[in-house]
């Protein structure tokens, strides 16, 4: 889990905002099939970093929504 936090923490650094982004670059061999369970696994992750204010959102975190750190 802290893999994963660390990853997506690296890329939200890097200028990735969107999930699908996210997963694309993290999930490099995904099978495509998977990519939606990818997509919500991303989205539990930004969820967690942004109630405990590393990561911020407008609105509330969603599988659309547009993320970046916390300045």
């Amino acid at each position: 889990r802290l893999a994963r936090e660390d990853s997506i923490l690296h890329r939200l650094a890097n200028g990735a905002t969107h999930i699908p982004t996210i997963v694309r670059a993290i999930y490099i061999s995904l099978d495509p099939r998977l990519t939606g369970a990818a997509g919500m696994s991303g989205r539990a992750h930004l969820e967690e970093l942004v109630t405990r204010g590393v990561v911020e959102t407008d609105g509330p975190p969603a599988i659309d929504g547009v993320f970046r750190l916390a300045a």
